[in-house]
């Protein structure tokens, strides 16, 4: 039939489209001297852009490739929340290291106030802050709440710290090209196959560090507004590679002078809150709700929790069992075994040099994944552009793995 339509004079005019529509394909590649053009000898990435790039090469290209953004609109934008938290955690230990002083040295009320002097010039110094104070009564409460949440967590943070060894030493300290940091820890670069250089940009939120037998060991903080954990699944597909990357760039960025990683954890600021029954409620006054959860070289358990006993950690995500000792219910705890551990940030490695080799090929397909009833497309800002049609593209389908899993297959 749509031969015919073709052949005929008449008809010929619609049978080509129609033709064309049937054939519809809309996938590409970009060629490498535009590859080339576009990436240079030196490419800049960061776990971010990977993660995208993992996610789906396309929604990479066009929000790194292309730079598009969604149009600006004239609006009243709520505070970040987000935001405000990590400037206000930031400014309070940049100034207990100007004044030489950390969590150990300074007691509860001190900490306190030091936090609401803080909160104060943040406050007053910037205009949007100041404004949206000013503009309600509802808007005073939810500053009002947001210095309550900081309070809860900063005791937090300090009981922790005074839990081990570790002791914050930097806060939101960058490696590679991000320049609105004062604190660096200088480039971070690793050579790829075909002789290119990738360098990997990005900002730690805090950086604590603890010394043993001579030598200097980092453990890396991310904080969240909402509690998270490693995943497993997303680490080994490169979904999610942030607290991996955290710790290679401490180990190997060129201005830092700490070659061993203990761990990277991601740290909550708020806890849940909800309804409960009353010894429901007793036993979260006695649980410590700030837990941070990631993954950790076993070896430095003690460093991290000097009092750890039997069970589950009070300030971390690992568990001690009198068969297994730190390394207790290993499936499910954030506890590596060294050589595990080691395994892990090798495999980060590669996993960095597959993605860019990805990049660098030209790979621009529309290929968003789906893990379980997860995929990036609810989200994306740019569904109207790459028009994804499950009955013409395919998903990335990935399985869902466990950790005994994932170290299984990274060689462990």
């Amino acid at each position: 039939l749509l031969e015919g339509m073709c052949a005929d004079e008449e008809l010929a005019e619609t049978g080509s489209v129609v033709l064309s529509a049937i054939n519809y394909d809309n996938c590409a590649d970009l060629d490498k001297d535009i590859v080339g053009e576009l990436f240079g000898k030196c490419v800049n990435s960061s776990a971010t852009r990977l993660s995208t790039f993992a996610a789906c090469p396309y929604k990479h290209f066009a929000r790194y490739v292309l730079d598009l953004k969604e149009r600006e609109e004239f609006k009243l934008e709520p505070l970040d929340l987000g935001n405000f938290y990590h400037r206000v955690l930031d400014a309070l230990l940049k100034k207990l290291c100007e004044d030489n002083k950390d969590f150990t040295t300074v007691g509860d009320k001190e900490l306190l106030g030091l936090l609401s002097e803080r909160i104060s010039k943040i406050v007053a110094e910037d205009s949007f802050i100041s404004n949206f104070v000013r503009h309600s009564a509802h808007n005073t409460f939810i500053i009002n709440s947001a210095i309550e949440v900081l309070e809860d967590c900063v005791l937090a943070v300090s009981q922790m710290v005074r839990a081990g060894s570790f002791r914050p030493a930097l806060s939101e300290v960058s490696f590679g090209r991000v320049r609105d940091t004062q604190d660096t820890l200088g480039k971070y670069e690793i050579a790829l196959p075909d002789k290119r250089l990738l360098s990997l940009n990005g900002k730690i939120d805090r950086l604590d560090i603890a010394e043993l037998d001579g030598k200097k060991i980092a453990a890396v903080f991310d904080y969240k507004r909402r509690g998270m954990s490693f995943n497993w699944s997303k680490f080994y597909y490169g979904l999610d590679l942030q607290l991996p990357i955290y710790m290679l760039a401490v180990c190997n960025a060129a201005g830092s002078n700490t070659k061993v990683a203990a761990g990277a954890f991601y740290m909550p600021v708020e806890t849940v809150t909800g309804q409960a029954a009353l010894d429901e409620l007793t036993r979260r006054q006695e649980r410590f709700e700030y837990k941070a959860r990631g993954i950790l070289n076993g070896e430095y358990y003690l460093q991290l929790n000097a009092a750890a006993d039997s069970g589950w950690d009070r300030f971390y995500n690992f568990r001690i069992s009198s068969k297994d000792g730190q390394y207790g219910d290993y499936a499910r705890s954030g506890a590596l075994k060294p050589d595990d551990f080691d395994k892990v940030l090798e495999y980060t490695e590669r996993k960095i040099i597959e993605l860019a080799e990805e990049i660098l090929s030209g790979k621009i397909q529309v290929w968003p994944y789906r893990l379980g009833t997860e995929s990036p497309c609810g989200y994306c800002k740019y569904k109207p552009l790459c028009r994804f049609d499950w009955q013409i593209n395919d998903y990335n389908l990935l399985e869902s793995l466990r950790k005994p899993q994932v170290l299984e297959k990274i060689g462990c």
